[in-house]
C-alpha cells in the first residue's frame, strides 16, 4: 500500500517538473514498501540513495527551469532546496552509521517534506513558468 498518492493539485503545469515529482513519489513509495516488508539495511540504504540521487538532480532541473523563467524567487527556492537535501543526507548518514532505523516517523517525514516542498514552495513558481512556456 502506498504512503502517498500523485493527486492533480500537486501539478505545476510543466509536465518535465510534474514527472519528476511523481519519480520522487515513486521512490518513497518504494522505500515505504522496502521498510514495511523487513528488507535488510542494504535494501533500504540503496533506495535512499536513489531517493536522494533523484532528488538532487529533480532540483537541478527545476532551478533551470527557474532561472530560464526569470523567477524572482530563485535564491530562496534554492537555498530551501539545499536545508532539504541536507536534511534527508542526515537521515541517510544516520541509517548507514547504525544509529537510525527507517520507521514510519521517517516515511512519514519523507513524504510530508514532498508534499508540503510541493504545495507550498513549488506552486510559487507555477505560473511564472507557465507563462515562460507560453513565450
Amino acid at each position: 500500500m502506498p504512503i502517498m498518492k500523485w493527486m492533480d493539485e500537486y501539478s505545476v503545469q510543466v509536465a518535465e517538473l510534474d514527472q519528476q515529482h511523481q519519480k520522487l513519489i515513486e521512490l518513497i513509495n518504494l522505500l515505504h514498501d522496502e521498510m514495511r516488508q523487513g528488507k535488510g539495511r542494504e535494501s533500504l540504504g540503496r533506495i535512499l540513495d536513489q531517493l536522494i540521487e533523484y532528488t538532487r538532480v529533480h532540483f537541478t532541473t527545476e532551478e533551470d527551469w527557474m532561472a530560464r523563467a526569470g523567477y524572482a524567487g530563485l535564491a530562496a527556492h534554492r537555498e530551501e532546496h539545499r536545508a532539504l537535501t541536507r536534511q534527508v543526507e542526515e537521515l541517510q548518514d544516520q541509517h548507514r552509521a547504525g544509529s537510525r532505523t527507517l520507521s514510519l516517523e521517517v516515511m512519514v517525514f519523507l513524504k510530508d517534506w514532498l508534499v508540503n516542498h510541493i504545495q507550498k514552495t513549488d506552486q510559487k513558481y507555477s505560473d511564472v513558468l507557465k507563462e515562460y512556456q507560453r513565450r
